[in-house]
């Protein structure tokens, strides 16, 4: 599931640098294209029920409030320059804090991924793992459950197999021997 999540994360992240564009280039549809893209990033997320997904609401309702004139501590009518500066925060901000929950899921993937790779290392010791030119779900199911059949103590295994969703497994699996198969071969 949090491979979903990151993978969701870093497609939506993908859009920063038009945005960017847009307000470097001075863009009459700057401000409405960062509302759409909060929209669309919070409705990505939507069904993962992330607390983030509040956060970005909010920096939506800020730009949307900026849009209107409404700033900080302003007492008289903001300019558009100021509107189009307060807009470029709020995407920095959204950004910010979509990279910081996709670092977050890096940092709790490092670990699983060396364990990950501790299991394999002990199955492709004992039986080198079957070649694939393409890797697929089959695949990677065919893998995990080799790696758990070559272990002496299938503790880490179950572990594993306990804490993790599928989907992450395979996800971590798959970008494993990705690395693997991209390796030269050494003799």
């Amino acid at each position: 599931m949090q491979s979903i999540i990151r993978e969701t994360i870093l497609a939506q992240l993908l859009y920063v640098p038009t945005l960017v564009d847009q307000y470097s280039q001075q863009e009459s549809r700057f401000t409405d294209n960062t509302v759409d893209w909060l929209r669309k990033t919070e409705k990505a997320l939507e069904p993962f029920r992330l607390p983030l997904v509040s956060r970005l609401s909010g920096f939506r309702g800020l730009v949307v409030a900026t849009s209107e004139g409404l700033a900080e501590g302003a007492n008289c009518k903001i300019t558009r320059k100021q509107k189009r500066g307060q807009t470029m925060q709020m995407v920095q901000q959204a950004e910010i804090a979509l990279r910081e929950h996709v670092e977050g899921i890096d940092r709790q993937f490092e670990e699983y991924r060396d364990k990950l790779s501790q299991i394999l290392a002990v199955a492709s010791s004992r039986e080198p793992l079957p070649a694939t030119s393409t890797i697929t779900t089959g695949y990677l199911d065919k893998i995990w459950e080799q790696a758990k059949a070559a272990q002496d103590t299938p503790t880490l295994a179950l572990y594993l197999q306990g804490r993790m969703a599928e989907t992450d497994r395979r996800y971590l699996l798959g970008d494993i021997i990705g690395h693997l198969l991209a390796q030269p071969a050494t003799n």
